[in-house]
């Protein structure tokens, strides 16, 4: 009935099923009398009339005919049935039937000529459904009797189109997921999920994990789960070795210890470590420093504009300092660092490229405000608007607009609060008031909300050419972070009785124009409240920045 049965001879043949149809086609096999076409595979006219079909009905019966090819017409045809062999079954009820739970089928078929010769009857009982259809590898029998089920049946086995897997990552054939770690030989080949390394190497074994080597390998190194099921977690576990969150920092030896390209303070581990969290600029409990002067209106009697000192290689005009610190026409001028000289000045280096380059957080593109994260958590990124990569145009006029919103703290062992606005090309417009979340974190203070803001220009030849700017709107009463213009930062003015100004935070800018117009007995129109989110969880990035300061409390 098959050329894979013993003895069957050469060629390739069989008679097939069809699973839907149940129609019977194809060709056997005698070594008697040799080739046996069944149903339409035969030609010629039966002796009941009409063309021959074969198949197996409701009840499982072997129906129509089958024929001896090398016999002629009439003499070659087999009756299946009694049902069909146009003269009815008397007293010989014949034809082969099919036990659906082995497979195997019983009873006879007739083949006889006149004159009482023929064959006569014709045995089915050693003739079973093999395993290789597509019902029949997913039936859960072991229908061929040879001891295996389905698709571990050689004649079902590694077989796609008998949606039998070939690989251990195609187990969705037989409706399992995560292939490489559900515990089970989905292809068949005695390998299970990882050690399965043709197929699962490098496949993920379940969350945090991934196959390597034949084995369960930890890729997650700091989420406090097992996920390689070794009883070992993150930075206990020898696959984490090199994880850099596993590979301690020590943050004042000048060596690059956990091989990750950046030594002590520039390494984010270090981010908490004193020496590398300086503080950012502040009118109150600081210094004020400024390259080519400082002026303004004189505050209240009895109020003053600095804590500490005052100094510039300029003159200080109707400023004063609470401890009565003045230290004006300085010999060397401070100077920012400015994209003219790569950001690289006396003071130190802003390293630019590293932030855009996702050194210090990944790096968001985005249109407009409305890329900044609606929940006002800012995961740690770098948010940057490119005025080159949006067409040479800014959103607004020459302007990147900043509505009101709140930055709020994060939640989690690993989420972070602290987020970096970097505009390139135009000018920073604020025209809200910005805020952090009033309530503070419990437990993990890089969770705490802390927004920073870089306006660059946009240089040719050396020379910027647009951006660069800061402007407050007069409207605003209050923003927060910590930022740096890299050309002019404006406070704002209606040009009438303005409201005051609380910026907590630092102010850097080659030039701060404190603009507000607003009369108290004791309160200044502009406060700067040095804000400590920049020492306990700075921006990213601002590890850099800070570097150009001279000091924990000063500034500019």
């Amino acid at each position: 009935m098959n050329d894979t049965n013993v003895g069957s001879g050469g060629g390739s043949y069989g008679v097939t099923i069809n699973p839907a149809t149940k129609i019977v086609t194809g060709y056997a096999w005698s070594s008697n009398q040799g080739w046996v076409c069944f149903g339409s595979s035969c030609a010629g006219t039966t002796p009941a009339g009409g063309g021959a079909t074969a198949s197996i009905d409701g009840s499982n019966k072997l129906r129509g005919w089958a024929k001896f090819i090398n016999l002629t017409d009439p003499d070659g045809w087999i009756s299946l049935n009694c049902l069909d062999n146009g003269v009815g079954c008397g007293a010989s009820n014949y034809g082969p039937i099919e036990n659906l739970t082995t497979g195997v089928f019983s009873g006879y078929a007739w083949h006889g000529l006149a004159g009482g010769l023929g064959w006569g009857w014709i045995d089915f009982s050693a003739v079973r459904i093999n395993e290789g259809t597509l019902d029949r590898c997913h039936d859960a029998v072991d229908n061929n009797v040879n001891g295996a089920i389905d698709c571990a049946d050689d004649a079902c086995k590694q077989q796609p189109a008998l949606l039998c897997p070939a690989i251990e990552t195609q187990c969705n054939l037989i409706s399992h997921v995560n292939c490489c770690y559900d515990g089970d030989d989905d292809d068949n080949d005695a390998l299970v999920d990882c050690a399965d390394v043709a197929d699962c190497e490098g496949q993920s074994c379940g969350g945090g994990c991934a196959c390597s080597a034949g084995l369960k390998k930890e890729t997650s190194c700091a989420d406090a789960a097992d996920n390689d099921v070794d009883a070992l977690t993150d930075c206990n576990d020898p696959d984490c070795s090199t994880y850099i969150g596993c590979v301690p920092e020590d943050c004042g030896n000048g060596v690059d210890d956990n091989v990750n390209g950046l030594i002590d303070c520039d390494d984010p581990l270090c981010s908490g470590f004193p020496a590398c969290t300086p503080a950012w600029l502040k009118s109150q409990y600081g210094n004020v420093y400024s390259k080519l002067g400082i002026s303004g209106n004189p505050p209240p009697v009895g109020q003053t504009n600095a804590t500490y000192c005052l100094t510039s290689a300029g003159t200080v005009t109707n400023f004063t300092s609470q401890e009565g610190c003045i230290e004006a026409g300085q010999p060397a001028p401070l100077n920012l660092p400015s994209g003219g000289s790569g950001y690289v000045s006396n003071l130190g280096r802003l390293d630019i490229t590293g932030i855009l380059a996702g050194r210090y957080g990944a790096v968001v593109p985005i249109a407009s405000e409305a890329g900044l994260p609606v929940s006002g958590v800012l995961d740690g990124k770098v948010y940057v608007y490119d005025k080159d990569d949006q067409g040479g145009v800014c959103p607004s006029g020459t302007d990147f607009v900043l509505n009101a919103k709140t930055f709020n703290n994060a939640i989690g062992a690993n989420a972070r609060g602290n987020g970096l606005l970097v505009v390139k090309g135009c000018n920073l417009r604020i025209s809200g008031t910005l805020s952090y979340q009033p309530t503070g974190v419990s437990q993990y203070l890089r969770n705490l909300a802390s927004f920073g803001v870089l306006v660059l220009c946009k240089y040719s030849s050396g020379v910027c050419v647009s951006g660069g700017d800061i402007n407050i709107d007069p409207t605003v009463g209050q923003i927060v972070g910590l930022y740096f213009g890299e050309r002019t930062i404006r406070t704002g003015t209606t040009g009438a009785v303005d409201i005051q100004l609380k910026a907590y935070g630092a102010l850097v800018g080659r030039e701060v124009l404190l603009q507000r117009r607003y009369g108290h007995p004791t309160e200044p129109a502009e406060d700067v409240i040095f804000d400590g989110r920049g020492v306990v969880n700075p921006p990213p990035g601002s590890q850099d920045i800070t570097k150009s300061l001279p000091s924990l409390r000063d500034t500019f």
